[in-house]
């Protein structure tokens, strides 16, 4: 049996910079148009066929590499989507100072090839389709904030002009009702994807429909964390401790990983309870 082989991938809109290491040498390195069938067929020959194991890993770039990562999983590969600070980070540690593609393609694939990092496991379509919907959602919310700012200026404006006014009512109208509808399919989608939790969500004092759509949408499924410092790390809620010698120890939030959607913590109402 062959030994490991890992393909380092730097995912751009237009084209991959690809680089095959399999930890003495660089088997490939290249580019290759940002289509998945062709990156497919321009890598496949340079790998080893003997290699015991072959794992893909890219940083977490959006749509662009989830396009890549889902085709490559759907075709029985091993595929690590990597969180882009961590390998930052490994770069500096090897004293690196280039930052290109090329490059970037290589630490990734020595950092896949020496770290292990955690396998890609795809969530449910519903489940992106769900995300998709609240980022709507927040985006529209911004929108409406933006309208009603301008309305109040309007209305202390010494000299008002009725038809922007009436415009931007026009336009606010608008928004209110495609929110309206945003969050209706919203709930829709997340009690076809996971009812039960939904349900569950909304039992809790204070949640209410919109964090607990963001909360499917993101966290799904929940079984991927082990422990609950791995669920707060995730979404940035862990504090960082800094304590040094005779320092005295000091701790704070650290806006680090991922995060819910703008207006989610809205409706998040916390209850007190009078103590027994």
């Amino acid at each position: 049996m062959g030994n490991k082989v890992v393909v380092g991938i730097d995912v751009g809109k237009e084209s991959y910079a690809v680089s095959v290491f399999d930890g003495r040498a660089y088997l490939f390195q290249g580019l290759t148009p940002a289509h998945p069938e062709t990156f497919l067929k321009r890598v496949t020959p340079h790998l080893p066929q003997d290699a015991a194991e072959v794992l893909f890993v890219m940083e977490a770039t959006g749509v662009y590499s989830l396009k890549l990562a889902l085709f490559l999983v759907q075709g029985g590969h091993r595929v690590s989507v990597v969180n882009p600070f961590v390998v930052r980070k490994y770069a500096e540690m090897r004293l690196r100072r280039t930052k290109t593609d090329p490059a970037d393609s290589r630490i990734l694939a020595q950092f896949g090839f020496f770290a292990s990092p955690s396998p890609f496991h795809p969530q449910e379509e519903k489940a992106y389709h769900l995300r998709q919907v609240l980022k709507a959602i927040d985006d529209y919310q911004k929108r409406r904030t933006e309208i009603l700012n301008h309305l109040e200026t309007l209305k202390h404006h010494p000299f008002p002009q009725p038809k922007v006014r009436q415009y931007y009512e026009q336009e606010l109208q608008r928004v209110e009702e495609t929110l309206q509808a945003l969050e209706k399919e919203a709930e829709d989608l997340a009690l076809q994807y996971a009812p039960r939790e939904y349900r569950l969500l909304l039992s809790i004092p204070g949640v209410g429909k919109r964090l607990a759509c963001a909360i499917l949408g993101i966290l799904s499924p929940l079984t991927r964390f082990a422990r609950s410092k791995e669920l707060a790390s995730f979404l940035g809620l862990a504090p960082q401790i800094d304590q040094s010698g005779k320092r005295k120890e000091r701790a704070w939030m650290k806006k680090k990983g991922e995060s819910l959607p703008a207006e989610a913590p809205l409706s998040f109402r916390p209850q007190c309870f009078p103590v027994q």
